[in-house]
C-alpha cells in the first residue's frame, strides 16, 4: 500500500475514534486532502465529526525522503469536541512503523493548534476544529556491498536480540507496533571514509547510529544501555565475509531524538581487500645455489 493509504487505514481502524466519526459512504468520515460538499448523497445523518489528512513529502539527502503529516479534525456541537478526538489520532498514527510500496516510515507528534469557523453551508452553525502536524520520517534500506557494516549490525541485532524488529531485516505485515517488551530498531550509517592503507588492505572507518524505538521513555533508555553494554563489551562484531568491525568508539545520548538522530554512536574500522589493477608474472626464475 502507498503511506496514504496506510495513513487512512491506521486512522479508521482506531475503534474510538472510527465510532466518533460520521459515516460517508457507511464508513469512517475520513479524507485525503479535502472532504465532499456537505450535500453530497453519500453522507448519513450528520456530516461531523470528520477529519481530512495530507501528507507532504520533502526530499531528504540522507533518508531519501521525509516530509509532514497534517490531520485536520473538525466538530459541530452535536458531536464530540475536537480536543477529545486529537489524542485518538495521535493514538492511531504515533511511533508506528509503517512499510508502505517504497520503505518503511514512522510517525511522531509536533503540535496541535484550535481553530474555528462557520460551516459553509449553514453560517449561524460554528464548527471547532484542531490541526494535528506529524512529522514524517523514512528509514531507508542503507545496505550497498558486501562487507556491510549496516546488514552486518542489522544480523547482529536479530540473532542477539529476537524479541526486537529490525527494521529493513524483518518482515513488516503493513504496520508493526513497537511495545516496551518488543521495541524496533533501526541501524543507519551516517558516513564512511578511508583511514589507511596498506598493501594488502584498504582500512575503512564508518560512523553508524542505532535507533530504539518503543512507547515510553523509560524502556527505550533501558533498551538502549542494554545494547550499548553488549556492543561494549563485545568490542566487535563479524561482517559478512568473516571479517571484524572493530569499535573504536561508543556513545549514548538518551536525550537525543530517537526517530532523527538515533540514542547510540558508534565509530568503528574494518578491512577491505585491495583490487591489483595489474597481473605480475614471474617472467624469470632464478635459483641460489
Amino acid at each position: 500500500m502507498t503511506l496514504e493509504e496506510l495513513i487512512y487505514t491506521r486512522l479508521v481502524q482506531e475503534k474510538e475514534l472510527a465510532e466518533s466519526l460520521a459515516k460517508y459512504e457507511g464508513v469512517p468520515a475520513v479524507f485525503l486532502q479535502k472532504a465532499p460538499d456537505d450535500k453530497a448523497q453519500g453522507w448519513g445523518v450528520s456530516q461531523y465529526p470528520r477529519a481530512d489528512y495530507l501528507v507532504d513529502m520533502t526530499a531528504d539527502p540522507e533518508r531519501h525522503s521525509s516530509g509532514m503529516v497534517s490531520v485536520n479534525v473538525y466538530s459541530d456541537d452535536t458531536g464530540k469536541p475536537p480536543e477529545e478526538l486529537a489524542p485518538l489520532v495521535r493514538i492511531a498514527l504515533c511511533d508506528v512503523v509503517m512499510q508502505a510500496d517504497d520503505g518503511a516510515y514512522c510517525i511522531t507528534w509536533a503540535r496541535t493548534e484550535l481553530f474555528e469557523m462557520n460551516d459553509s453551508q449553514n453560517p449561524n452553525t460554528l464548527v471547532n476544529g484542531c490541526s494535528l502536524t506529524f512529522l514524517l520520517i523514512a528509514f531507508p534500506q542503507q545496505i550497498t556491498q558486501a562487507p556491510d557494516p549496516a546488514l552486518a549490525m542489522q544480523e547482529f541485532l536479530k540473532r542477539w536480540e529476537t524479541d526486537a524488529l529490525v527494521i529493513n531485516k524483518d518482515h513488516i505485515e503493513s504496520f508493526y507496533e513497537p511495545s516496551d517488551f518488543h521495541p524496533a530498531i533501526y541501524v543507519r550509517i551516517s558516513g564512511t571514509k578511508k583511514k589507511r592503507q596498506t598493501c594488502a588492505l584498504t582500512w575503512m572507518e564508518c560512523s553508524m547510529a542505532i535507533h530504539v524505538i518503543a512507547p515510553t521513555p523509560e524502556a527505550r533508555n533501558s533498551w538502549t544501555r542494554y545494547l550499548y553494554d553488549t556492543l561494549a563489551r563485545l568490542g566487535e562484531i563479524i561482517l559478512l565475509d568473516g571479517a571484524p568491525l572493530l569499535f573504536d568508539e561508543l556513545a549514548v545520548d538518551n536525550a537525543a531524538d530517537y526517530l532523527t538522530r538515533g540514542q547510540i554512536t558508534i565509530k568503528g574500522q574494518y578491512a577491505t581487500e585491495n583490487f591489483g589493477e595489474y597481473s605480475h608474472p614471474l617472467k624469470e626464475t632464478y635459483f641460489n645455489k
